[in-house]
């Protein structure tokens, strides 16, 4: 991972750093490389540094929290910004094969440490969160976000440009649809996730000071 606010949040959070790669020779700690070494570390053109080297901690989920869904979203962005949100609302993250991985570079850099500061774990099948009461987001003929009060929830976000897959949606026990009064279809992933998890939150009572 990259940066000095990233690599403070993440040893805020508990992170284990095994290494850390910097320019600047006299910072202790730091092993020192040049830019060019540097930029071969971290996978961006003009990375400000430093660099380290982070132990991916085991993924886990925890039974007694909601927990917003990946199902395949691909986008490494917007799987970090769902993971920020999860941890920002006191929500778990799962994803599912074909999501962005939660650990790579980018999606980190999106997650802002977020995947040190709540439970993050692939699912194989829905069948895992069986204990949820699994909510699918659709584009439209859903319930409004305040309509459901059952909890723990498992919110199921799909892919931007198809959605849900039918055979998620279908197997939910709510579908789910954020009223947009504007022209436009459908919104990105991550924003869609941001409002329904704020919204689904008021519904809990719970709020961030609760958790």
């Amino acid at each position: 991972m990259e940066g000095p606010q990233l690599l403070a949040d993440v040893m805020a959070a508990g992170g284990v750093v095994r290494e850390v790669y910097g320019v600047e020779p006299d910072d202790p700690g730091v092993i020192p490389v040049d830019q060019r070494a540097l930029e071969r570390l971290a996978g961006t053109d003009s990375p400000r540094g430093p660099v380290a080297i982070v132990e991916i901690p085991t993924e886990w989920m925890d039974p007694e929290s909601d927990l917003l869904v990946s199902v395949g979203v691909s986008d490494p962005g917007n799987v970090g910004t769902m993971i920020r949100t999860a941890a920002s609302f006191g929500w778990g993250f799962a994803y599912t094969d074909g999501s962005a991985d939660p650990w790579a570079p980018k999606t980190l850099r999106a997650g802002a440490g977020g995947q040190f500061q709540t439970s993050v774990s692939r699912v194989g099948s829905l069948r895992e969160i069986s204990s949820w009461i699994t909510v699918a987001a659709v584009v439209r003929d859903g319930e409004p976000p305040e309509a459901i009060a059952d909890r723990p929830v498992a919110l199921l976000i799909g892919e931007e440009a198809h959605g849900l897959p039918d055979w998620a949606a279908a197997s939910s026990t709510h579908r789910m649809t954020i009223p947009t009064p504007g022209e436009t279809e459908s919104l990105n992933a991550a924003v869609a996730a941001g409002i329904a998890v704020y919204e689904l939150s008021k519904g809990s009572g719970q709020s961030r000071a609760d958790v």
